[in-house]
């Protein structure tokens, strides 16, 4: 019964990295998808006797598989390139700094709305124009610039930050006022007394277009948006890790262009073959144990 539960426990690990391997290949059509790995670990040891002068120790591993952790690979994808204006590529370690559109004003500015406020970091940057002329993402968060406060860590501050707006495609007279122009974004250069979208006001602090996690990115986790758009722990006007700016030494910003999915075709398809021929063999196994099971039950009746 122990050897029938832990593979089962083993069927279950190699599942788990069938899935994982299937959202890779899945993944490779996705713009900015990062592929990601799993990692396995193991059931208890068993030590039977330790070694001397005389002999070597008897220890058993681990006699099933266990699901340990998994690791997403933030390397760069390639760039592709695009007809539309809004589309942008991150070429670099930064990322789009995205927002609910209900804490974004009719005028372009941020402005915290208690309770509701969300952030998302995301490498997809296939933005459309919304009626209002802003740059949003297909789930309809805002692109805005982001502005970090001096503290230890640091976090966001909603002075700096502003919805980017179309400028490329629409007139300035129909943007909203204090929007980012989408010609300046591009530039990763707002220092204070930037031009905002009505040509006259100036942005009052420092900010920047891209932010990027300099330690821990791995404790990035997938939003509800999908496996895309990454939560940074954003509870009560702070970030659950350390954030900062990304400059134009860290990352550019590309327009019309895309970044494509890092995750390899001839990596995951052999994976999956081993993974497909190592379930089959589990399953081979807890047949015969229960067939050896049934064998003994036999002999007793």
């Amino acid at each position: 019964m122990a050897n029938d539960t832990s593979t089962i426990q083993s069927l279950k690990a190699v599942d788990a990295w069938i899935d994982v391997i299937n959202a890779n290949i899945n993944g490779g059509v996705r713009t900015a998808f990062k592929s990601s790995r799993l990692k396995f670990g193991g059931s208890n040891t068993s030590v039977q006797r330790t070694g001397n002068l005389m002999s070597l120790p008897l220890q058993m591993p681990e006699t099933s598989l266990t699901t340990a952790n998994s690791v997403i690979d933030f390397s760069q994808g390639a760039i592709t390139t695009s007809t539309e204006n809004t589309h942008l590529a991150v070429q670099g370690t930064g990322w789009f700094l995205v927002t609910d559109p209900l804490s974004i004003a009719a005028n372009g500015a941020y402005f915290f709305t208690a309770g509701r406020s969300d952030f998302i970091l995301t490498r997809d940057g296939e933005f459309h124009t919304n009626q209002n002329g802003l740059l949003v993402t297909s789930y309809g968060y805002v692109l805005i610039s982001a502005t970090l406060t001096a503290a230890t860590p640091p976090t966001l501050t909603g002075a700096g930050m502003r919805a980017v707006v179309n400028d490329l495609d629409s007139s300035a007279a129909t943007l909203p006022t204090s929007g980012l122009r989408l010609s300046t974004y591009l530039t990763n250069t707002l220092t204070a007394g930037t031009l905002l979208a009505d040509g006259v006001t100036t942005l009052g602090i420092a900010a920047s277009s891209l932010l990027k996690v300099p330690n821990g990115q791995q404790n990035l986790t997938y939003s509800k948006y999908g496996s895309t758009a990454y939560s940074f722990n954003w509870v009560n006007g702070s970030p659950g890790m350390t954030l900062a700016y990304a400059t134009s030494a860290d990352a550019t910003i590309l327009n019309k262009t895309l970044e494509a999915s890092n995750a390899s075709m001839t990596q995951s398809v052999p994976e999956l073959s081993l993974a497909q021929k190592l379930f089959s063999a589990l399953t081979k196994v807890l047949q015969i144990s229960q067939t050896n099971t049934d064998a003994v039950l036999n002999l007793i009746r």
